[in-house]
């Protein structure tokens, strides 16, 4: 059998056999006469069912619009409405029924059945907030690690270039040129840095210059490199400034 029938066999047909039994076994043990209880029980347990099938689907779809978290807080909130909806329709019909209307019972119900919901929906908006946050932050994640990855490889690229020229970078660290302090310095940069379109536009801006300044030094020639060096001197201890800046900024 196919995945997609046994979907249709999970998700059909197996809930209308069960309701279908469920209401088998409530007419077999029908009273003679049909009350108003009876059908409001009967009508309650499809309810129940159909609560315990719908989630048990939800669960299996994984719908994106909620996390992980919400399914199994849902789930737990489910049973208990559940229990306590099961135990009030039996300690009703089995001993209460004698001393108060069905008023109350209905009303219990009704009750019972609204602070369900009133929670669901709190705990689903929380979560769509929640999943809202969290999306945004690994939005933002993937943003820095372009950043990180575009740095590595400027200074990758502008390695094998001082290599190539005879430029060398005197430093008792482990940095092989300049453009390895601000690679450092990026690299350690928080998701928090880039919720300012300023940042990310300052962060856009900088990359840029540095390829430009790459790119120039390249086809400088030798008479020329020493100047091109310090402007990556400046640029590099600019760009650091600009970066201290931003990240004092997203403290406040």
């Amino acid at each position: 059998m196919s995945g997609k029938k046994i979907d249709i066999v999970a998700n059909l047909v197996l809930p209308a056999a069960v309701i279908m039994m469920t209401a088998t076994l409530f007419f077999m043990f029908r009273p003679e006469t049909c009350t108003a209880l009876f059908c409001l029980n009967l009508g309650y347990t499809v309810f129940l069912e159909a609560i315990l099938f719908g989630y048990i689907n939800l669960l299996y779809r994984r719908i994106k619009e909620f996390s992980t978290p919400f399914l199994a807080v849902f789930g737990i909130y489910a049973l208990y409405y559940t229990v306590a909806g099961a135990g009030w329709m039996l300690l009703y019909s089995l001993v209460l029924s004698h001393f108060f209307s069905i008023k109350i019972y209905i009303a219990a119900l009704i009750v019972l059945t609204l602070l369900w919901i009133i929670i669901s929906v709190l705990t689903a908006q929380a979560d769509g907030h929640y999943k809202s946050t969290v999306d945004m932050l690994n939005d933002r994640q993937y943003t820095l690690e372009y950043y990180t990855q575009k740095i590595r490889l400027l200074a990758s690229r502008y390695e094998r270039l001082c290599a190539e020229k005879g430029i060398r970078y005197a430093t008792e660290s482990n940095n092989r040129t300049v453009l390895d302090r601000l690679k450092g310095k990026i690299g350690f940069l928080t998701p928090n840095v880039l919720n300012s379109e300023t940042a990310r536009s300052q962060l856009n801006a900088m990359l840029e210059k540095c390829e430009a300044i790459i790119e120039e030094t390249a086809s400088a020639s030798e008479d020329s490199l020493a100047e091109w060096e310090k402007k990556m001197h400046r640029f590099v201890n600019s760009s650091i400034d600009e970066l201290d800046m931003l990240k004092n900024m997203t403290r406040r």
